[in-house]
């Protein structure tokens, strides 16, 4: 009741006249072209992200980075014992050495018989067999140069390394673990190209044309033009919203992945009764301007709207053509 009464007493007071001095620091309601805009909120996210899994068995016996360790690409993360590998490698060359041999005998011997045949000092069954042999075994050489290069594939898996630069996020592993061909090992992001996901209203989708109309405005005031956009092509059936998501530039510094952002979406124009802020007089929750009335100064209660820049979208209590005070404050004081 305090509250109500002092608010009263001072709308009262306010009606009574006030003298007119000059016409600086009065400002004329008038209408203009202003964007409609909308605010949405939306989360950081990394484009490259995901687990490296281990694609070979064995005991992990080096771990060289922690969480939120920075790594460049290439770099090595994490080792697994490479004694079982190299064995196979190892014997893979072996028989990779053995299948050359066989088949230079192979085809030396198919090479002489081809000259003795016409001769006819071999049959025909001896040349067949010898020319099914030296085909098996240049076969055999081309299964053992896989084998090998399996093998080398396997013994390189021992040391994983970092796909792209990036954040380790989580160690899933321990040092001295057995791990199997899949098992997690680390996780992590790149800093490198991020995205800003935000939901769309359904009443705003069909306005969506093109990404000119968002603008990202993070934390410390900045404002990023995304550079794409990508919008769902159906609705959440709980929030009823339409999922987008804005790539923005490269090595964007002032944000991280999981920080929360302002979007702005410019999805039309329309005329708008703009006053300065410096001429509004707000009262808890409860607005009005200083409306001249010819030599008279009267508080007006408004309704105000969306803020733009040093200018308040006035949407009740104002009329275009209205003379207000463009700064309360010094009517106040008087």
């Amino acid at each position: 009741m305090k509250w109500l009464t002092w608010s009263i007493a001072i709308t009262l007071a306010a009606s009574g006249q006030v003298n007119a001095q000059d016409k600086e620091g009065q400002f004329t309601v008038k209408s203009e072209q202003i964007s409609q805009v909308i605010h949405l909120d939306g989360v950081v996210q990394p484009v490259n992200q995901g687990t490296v899994a281990a694609q070979t068995s064995g005991q992990v016996v080096g771990l060289h980075v922690d969480v939120n360790d920075y790594v460049k690409q290439g770099t090595v993360l994490l080792e697994i014992s490479a004694v079982q590998q190299s064995a196979s490698l190892d014997a893979a060359q072996a028989q990779l050495a053995s299948a050359i041999a066989q088949n230079r005998e192979a085809q030396a011997q198919v090479a002489r018989y081809r000259q003795l045949f016409p001769r006819g000092a071999i049959s025909r069954d001896q040349m067949d067999n010898a020319e099914a042999r030296a085909r098996s075994t240049a076969a055999g050489v081309k299964a053992a140069q896989a084998s090998v290069a399996q093998a080398k594939e396997s013994l390189g898996y021992t040391s994983v390394t970092a796909p792209y630069d990036g954040i380790v996020t989580k160690r899933h592993v321990e040092l001295g673990e057995t791990v199997a061909p899949g098992t997690p090992l680390l996780s992590g992001f790149s800093l490198e190209m991020l995205r800003v996901e935000t939901d769309i209203p359904q009443r705003y989708q069909t306005y969506v044309d093109n990404v000119g109309q968002f603008d990202v405005i993070s934390p410390q005031g900045q404002r990023i033009s995304p550079t794409e956009y990508s919008l769902y092509s159906y609705a959440d059936p709980q929030s009823h919203t339409f999922k987008m998501r804005l790539e923005l530039p490269e090595k964007m510094d002032a944000l991280f992945p999981g920080m929360w952002v302002k979007t702005e979406f410019r999805y039309g124009e329309s005329m708008t009764l703009l006053v300065p802020n410096s001429a509004v007089v707000r009262r808890g929750e409860l607005s009005s301007v200083y409306r001249l009335d010819g030599e008279n100064k009267v508080l007006n209660p408004v309704r105000l709207g969306q803020t733009y820049g040093d200018s308040v979208e006035v949407l009740s209590g104002l009329e275009e053509g209205d003379v207000i005070s463009s700064v309360a404050l010094a009517v106040e004081g008087k």
